[in-house]
């Protein structure tokens, strides 16, 4: 009996041939697909605004309920954000510690955060954190003391939607710091 020793070799037929090449080329593109998207799909989503983070809320731990005079509602208007109004504000000269009233009045469908900037030098003195709607801040810390003197300012306002923490609608609330 002879051995028959020829090597004999795979056959694919042309039909399953083509069955293996578009499956290849079909993971490939999926490959392609998956790469160019991944950050989309499954990366860290970015947060809009600073002052609030990912998953948390940044609320001014001075922030405390309003006890105070609420403001008037002048607008007419149904909706909207109540800007307080702050004419003038004494401070006691050579101080960082102050009182003060920032009010993010009742009902506004915000959050506010407070800037203090000297006109001036452009300097700001105080940033708050988020402060909740029918809620103030009453104690400040200024980061320089002033002295004796009046001093243009401004109170920026910057808001941020209560449902998704957008930004919105700001103001600037021209002022006067007066340090006795």
């Amino acid at each position: 009996m002879e051995k028959d020793n020829n090597k004999q070799g795979v056959t694919i037929s042309k039909k399953s041939l083509a069955i293996i090449i578009i499956v290849v080329l079909f993971l490939i593109a999926g490959g392609v697909v998956l790469g160019l998207n991944w950050n989309n799909w499954f990366g860290d989503k970015p947060v809009d605004t600073p002052a609030v983070t990912q998953n948390q809320l940044d609320i001014d731990p001075n922030a405390g309920d309003w006890n105070g005079q609420q403001l008037e509602d002048k607008g007419g208007a149904s909706e909207g954000i109540k800007i307080p109004g702050y004419p003038s504000i004494t401070i006691p000269k050579d101080t960082k510690d102050v009182t003060v009233a920032l009010l993010n009045p009742e009902g506004n469908p915000c959050y506010f955060k407070f800037e203090l900037v000297l006109k001036d030098t452009g300097e700001t003195i105080y940033t708050s954190k988020l402060v909740p709607p029918g809620k103030a801040i009453t104690n400040i810390t200024l980061s320089k003391a002033l002295a004796e003197g009046e001093y243009d300012a401004t109170i920026k306002i910057s808001t941020y939607s209560l449902t998704d923490q957008s930004a919105m609608n700001g103001a600037n609330v021209e002022t006067v710091l007066i340090a006795k």
